[in-house]
């Protein structure tokens, strides 16, 4: 049989045999993946009236779609010339051992066997709300997979291969009606040992039988031994019927419910065992949150507790700050086990290390990188988690962007259009290969690198010692597809990747599966940035929160519902920028940023004498706020849900307004003469839209070529200065002379700016921030003609915004709100004194555009934090995939 093709299935192997047939591992050729093949035998393939039932009732069970219960694929006759006819059912192949195996070897702990149990019940439950009963329950049934996950096998399929009912007896409805019709009265099918008394007496039976069976399951779960056995099939059948359960061996410490769990299940007369599975899913559920849950029983090749284990334990004691919630550290002959503690610590940078932005983990969870910025210079860390120092990687200074080879050798990295490697026990980086630079990159288990190539475009491979990259994927613009981001790797060497669309950012982003050999990939679901976990879920962003949802690694699918996780994690930003907050390795470490990436804030007038009065209006995660030009209105640009809405405030009748505009959209410029401008990501790229928002007329595109562009102000004249990208990743000022003309451009700085500028009063200057030389200074240059650009003074600011009174110039520099006067003197960009007018953070956080604006009587109108964010510290949880599959388990 092993080579033989049956059908579009090659036979791979032999799994075993029953009184049905045999069961064989098969390779599915039309869609490329395993299955397993059980090959009908005897009466079961020649009898053609249970053949035909079967048939009509095979067609129910495949509706069975659950994390928990073993699908159906089909039912099939195959005819092959020269071999005899075969009749086989299609099935699912689950990878692990049966729980009958796990049984052989001893009794299972009650922190295993309760998940074990809870998820049983919930597939019986689910089972039996659409009228299928399995009747051949038992630990053979069983699976448990690599990931922890409980999987039923052969639902419904003895009872669907019965012989059908003779003359006179009860037809068997139970897969055609929603009721739950008794079966067969006179066929007595399963295993006797779990037989429930009504079914070894060949009684019409009901969904009461699973829960039997069920009983009987959990009792030798915890027993290691069967209630009720016999030298003989007619002993065990006596026993079922009037033998006592031997209640004494269940341990010792079995919970007072779980013992009354199993006696109602376990009860003879139907009417008073419990009635339905997902009372007894309740039950088990309560008492898995009070026993402490270790549902991770897999055997990873690349476990971190046997040599990290006494290194955290001593960490935790020597580091003030480190907490630590060791949960069921179970010890063998000095080495943890598999199902060790789950540490929680934070690590903070070194001394003058500030604004932790990205963050990469190795594969066993033995390292972290985090890139910190050092007087406004971006550089990345190690911090190893057996030592207590982090130590800056040499050569990094500019890096971006770090990611981790999976034998932990090599950190790479993104800088100056280009992708390096470094190694971690020190060197020189080494480029890899020239790039524009989109989002995210991954190391391939076989020496390859995979990254986006831009923004706009699709993921490229290259190897890691350098060489041509090889084009991966392209986005498909029929499927309004515009870019492909963040790849990730599965083990066995797919990859997941975000696949962005025209609309609102990543809230209309879609996870996708990429097969490398040959390019092809499929979308998956909804959501940003996935990456794979020892659980057996993918961990992911949506809608501005992040989620795990199990994933089977056999067939590529999700097999569950999600769920969100990480309520105190910084959310990714909405536009895809580069921020990578939460980082998960393969071993089932995390580490991640805590707190909201925009912090709330409150609109608030501050007078000249740095007196504030906060507005009416609700408190939101503004980003940055502008007043109309008649300092009526303001138009402020918010973090809502994962998305960048603008909302419109009328300050003397104190209501507010979202403008309808598609896509989503931020940092509000208003014109002259009263209309709005603002950033665009409708169709992937940033781009400027004018809307009349005092008009029913739709807005229009000003700028909306491939590059990315960004208003900033508009001259009394109707020019308009705006920020544009570069092919090196660069945004510098530029100036647009007509709108009617969008090629009229005019570059004003050489050098990357940050987060726009402000013009003054009169037009002639120019003020904006950048951190080109290494440290954001504020610069100033003329508008009109080549001048130089003149830096404002030799320390720090940001966010200058001039005054309406042509004579002061504020700005932010570190807490403090600065106001600086200035004159124009015979052409001369000349500064005065300068005051402290308040504090106002900005710190962390995505600010474009300014977070304050001048009103015409010298009052600011600012942002003004209600919120602070949490220190810049990373936080990190080894042992994170078994707590998700506790909270898994656990989910509604």
């Amino acid at each position: 049989m092993i080579g033989r093709m049956i059908g579009p299935y090659r036979i791979v192997a032999k799994l075993g045999e029953g009184g049905m047939g045999e069961v064989y591992r098969a390779r599915d050729s039309k869609l490329n993946r395993d299955v397993a093949i059980k090959v009908l035998s005897g009466a079961y393939a020649t009898d053609p009236e249970r053949l035909s039932r079967f048939h009509r009732e095979a067609q129910l069970l495949a509706l069975l779609n659950h994390p928990y219960i073993a699908q159906i694929y089909g039912f099939e006759d195959f005819h092959s010339v020269g071999q005899p006819a075969v009749s086989a059912l299609v099935l699912e192949l689950v990878e692990g051992q049966s729980l009958a195996e796990r049984i052989a070897q001893g009794a299972v702990p009650l922190d295993e066997a309760v998940p074990i149990a809870r998820q049983v019940a919930t597939a019986l439950a689910a089972a039996h709300e659409r009228g299928i009963i399995h009747r051949d329950l038992k630990p053979a049934n069983i699976m448990l997979t690599p990931t922890g996950t409980a999987k039923v096998l052969d639902f419904g399929i003895a009872k669907a291969l019965a012989a059908p009912p003779g003359p006179g007896e009860a037809d068997s409805s139970t897969f055609d009606s929603p009721r739950f019709a008794p079966t067969t009265v006179g066929v007595v099918l399963g295993t006797v040992a779990y037989m429930s008394p009504e079914q070894a007496r060949g009684k019409a039976v009901d969904k009461r039988s699973d829960i039997w069976a069920f009983g009987v399951v959990l009792y030798e779960m915890l027993t290691g031994q069967r209630p009720f056995e016999g030298e003989t099939v007619s002993d065990t059948v006596a026993a079922v019927l009037r033998g006592d359960v031997d209640w004494t061996r269940l341990p010792a410490d079995t919970p007072d419910e779980l013992q009354r769990l199993l006696r109602r299940c376990l009860e003879r007369d139907p009417e008073n065992r419990l009635q339905d599975a997902g009372d007894v899913r309740l039950v088990l559920s309560e008492l898995e949150r009070d026993v402490p849950a270790v549902t991770s029983r897999r055997a990873s090749p690349a476990r971190w507790e046997p040599w990290l284990l006494p290194a955290v334990v001593a960490l935790a004691a020597a580091v003030a700050g480190v907490i630590v919630w060791p949960q069921l550290v179970t010890m063998s002959r000095g080495t943890a086990a598999v199902s060790g503690p789950i540490v929680r610590f934070t690590i903070s940078p070194p001394p003058g290390v500030s604004d932790i932005s990205n963050v990469a983990l190795a594969g066993d969870g033995r390292f972290a990188v985090y890139e910190g910025r050092v007087n406004g210079e971006s550089r990345l860390f190690l911090r190893r988690l057996d030592t207590l120092e982090s130590q800056q990687l040499t050569g990094t200074e500019g890096a971006r962007w770090p990611f981790v080879s999976p034998d932990g050798t090599w950190v790479g990295f993104f800088r100056d259009a280009k992708i390096y490697k470094v190694s971690t026990n020190g060197g020189d980086p080494l480029v890899v290969c020239d790039v524009r630079g989109g989002p995210g990159a991954a190391w391939t288990g076989d020496g390859r690198i995979v990254f986006s190539r831009t923004w706009l475009a699709g993921l490229s491979i290259v190897s890691e010692d350098g060489g041509q990259p090889t084009v991966l994927t392209t986005p498909d613009p029929a499927q309004q597809e515009i870019g492909h981001w963040w790849p990730s790797m599965l083990p066995d060497g797919h990859i997941l990747f975000t696949v962005v669309t025209a609309g609102t950012g990543l809230n209309d982003a879609r996870i996708a599966l990429l097969d490398p050999e040959d390019g092809s990939y499929r979308v998956l679901f909804p959501g940003a940035r996935a990456s794979w976990m020892a659980s057996g879920h993918l961990v992911f962003y949506r809608t501005g929160r992040y989620q795990v949802v199990p994933f089977d690694l056999s067939t590529l699918q999700v097999s569950g519902e999600s769920f969100p996780v990480l309520e105190d994690a910084q959310e990714l930003d909405p536009s895809g920028d580069w921020p990578q907050p939460v980082t998960t390795a393969p071993g089932g470490a995390l580490a991640y940023l805590a707190g909201p990436y925009v912090p709330p804030s409150r609109l608030t007038w501050i007078d000249p004498a740095g007196t504030r009065t906060a507005l009416a209006f609700a408190e939101r995660p503004f980003v940055s706020v502008k007043l109309s030009p008649d300092g009526r209105r303001a138009a402020a640009a918010s973090l809502e849900g994962g998305r960048l809405l603008i909302r419109l405030f009328d300050l003397d009748r104190g209501t507010e307004e979202v403008p309808q505009v598609a896509g989503m959209n931020w940092n509000p410029v208003w014109l002259p003469d009263g209309r709005l401008s603002f950033t665009s990501m409708r169709k992937g790229d940033f781009d400027v839209y004018v809307k009349d928002v005092d008009g029913a007329s739709p807005e229009t595109a000003i700028l909306s070529g491939p590059d990315d562009t960004d208003p900033v102000a508009w001259t009394r004249d109707g020019r308009l200065v705006f920020q544009g990208s570069e092919p090196d990743g660069a945004y510098p000022l530029k100036l647009l002379e007509d709108v009617r003309e969008p090629t009229q451009v005019r570059r004003l700085t050489e050098q990357h700016v940050e987060n726009g500028g402000s013009l003054s009063p009169d037009d002639r200057w120019l003020a904006y921030h950048s951190a080109a030389n290494g440290r954001p200074l504020i610069y100033v240059r003329p508008l009109a003609g080549n001048g130089p650009a003149i830096p404002l003074s030799p320390n720090t600011g940001e966010f200058p915004t001039f005054l309406r009174d042509g004579r002061q110039l504020a700005f932010v520099r570190g807490r403090q709100l600065i106001v600086q006067t200035w004159r124009d003197q015979a052409g001369r960009f000349e500064t005065g004194p300068e005051r402290t007018l308040t504090e106002l953070s900005v710190g962390s956080g995505w600010t474009f555009g300014t977070p304050f604006d001048a009103a015409a009587d010298g009052r600011l109108l600012a942002l003004v934090r209600t919120r602070e964010s949490p220190p810049s510290n990373l936080r990190v949880v080894l042992g994170w995939d078994r707590e998700v599959s506790r909270l898994w388990s656990n989910a509604p």
